[in-house]
């Protein structure tokens, strides 16, 4: 019986954990801007890739080069404006948000900005 009480409360804390994660990424998404490119569902459009269900590893990977000064473009330098302000934990939120958040369209959206990364 303990054992079964034990595993339903972890499973809680663990549903819990990442839905605070998920709404931590939601909510920097909208405070950082990045909406006004990305667009609000993170769908993408005009130059800027979508970030919705993009994989995660490839989304932290671009955010931390831009952040590093890693760029290849005047588009990219742009970002490079918004990942500075970022730190590990608000760019693990974010690409958590970016690759569980969906967006309502399939189509997936190429750019140079992501540099091939994404689903």
């Amino acid at each position: 019986m303990r054992l079964f009480l034990f595993l339903g409360l972890l499973l809680v804390f663990v549903l819990e954990g990442t839905d605070s994660q998920y709404n931590r990424g939601e909510m920097l998404y909208f405070s950082k801007g990045c909406n006004g490119c990305h667009g609000p569902s993170a769908e993408g459009g005009g130059s800027a890739p979508r970030l919705a269900q993009k994989h995660q590893d490839n989304l932290i990977k671009r955010l931390i080069d831009f952040r590093a000064g890693n760029v290849k473009s005047q588009s990219q330098e742009m970002m490079m404006q918004f990942a500075l302000k970022l730190n590990d934990q608000e760019i693990n939120d974010l690409t958590y948000f970016f690759s569980h958040h969906k967006c309502g369209d399939d189509e997936d959206v190429s750019s140079e900005l992501l540099g091939g990364f994404g689903s």
